[in-house]
């Protein structure tokens, strides 16, 4: 399936730290990029993910499985480690941002991440699954290269229809957006234009999130798991 040559085993520092913690059992397990590895890591200080998203009755809902720079093949790699053993009763996966910085194709990423999708389902019978779209980001609105933006945006928005096709035809799946989510932009009639997405909400990179971008995923991620929180 992907003929890009890698090292699987770059990130293999974060899995080992993952694996010497407790394994909670039963929890929403979150599967994916820095998007969720940053969502309460120390060195960025940000509020953890784990205090932002609880249970109703405010126990403790989620486990934060998030390894920066992860691909979707990577992913799928370190399933049986990450995933398996926490045998999660919802899994929130969150892939793509890198994948189309190493050439994959939004085919291949899918592809991938519907195989994560049918070995939690076959592992876990009943699991609820929700894949979660790429959030909009303004690192490329003065971008020289206006080409290679819209044919970033181009594969974005094949990979989130792809998603959603996905999403229709398996019951237990829902699509967690963002693309066109109006917090996101810099006023509600700027929706869907990215060259219009808010700059302070995200740290300098204007890739990642700051603690404001944060602040407003947090009531997004409460609303789509409602129903098992």
């Amino acid at each position: 399936m992907f003929d890009i040559p890698m090292d699987l085993k770059s990130l293999e520092k974060s899995i080992v730290a993952y694996e010497q913690e407790p394994v909670e059992k039963g929890k929403i397990l979150f599967y994916g990029h820095s998007l969720f590895t940053r969502w309460g890591a120390t060195e960025y200080g940000f509020r953890r993910m784990d205090e932002d998203i609880r249970m109703k009755d405010g126990s403790l809902a989620v486990v934060n499985h998030g390894f920066g720079s992860s691909t979707s093949e990577e992913l799928l790699y370190y399933y049986d480690r990450m995933v398996r053993p926490w045998e999660p009763r919802a899994l929130v996966v969150a892939t793509f941002a890198n994948d189309v910085a190493y050439g994959y194709s939004p085919e291949e990423v899918m592809n991938a991440l519907a195989r994560i999708l049918a070995w939690a389902r076959a592992d876990f019978p009943g699991i609820k699954l929700y894949i979660v779209e790429d959030h909009p980001r303004p690192n490329h609105k003065n971008d020289p290269e206006p080409d290679s933006w819209n044919h970033f945006l181009r594969r974005h928005r094949v990979y989130n229809e792809m998603v959603h096709i996905y999403a229709q035809t398996h019951e237990d799946t829902k699509v967690i957006e963002l693309w066109n989510r109006p917090e996101f932009f810099e006023t509600s009639e700027d929706v869907g234009n990215f060259r219009k997405v808010r700059e302070d909400i995200f740290v300098d990179d204007k890739v990642h999130p700051n603690q404001a971008g944060y602040d407003i995923l947090g009531p997004i991620f409460r609303e789509a798991l409602d129903e098992l929180l």
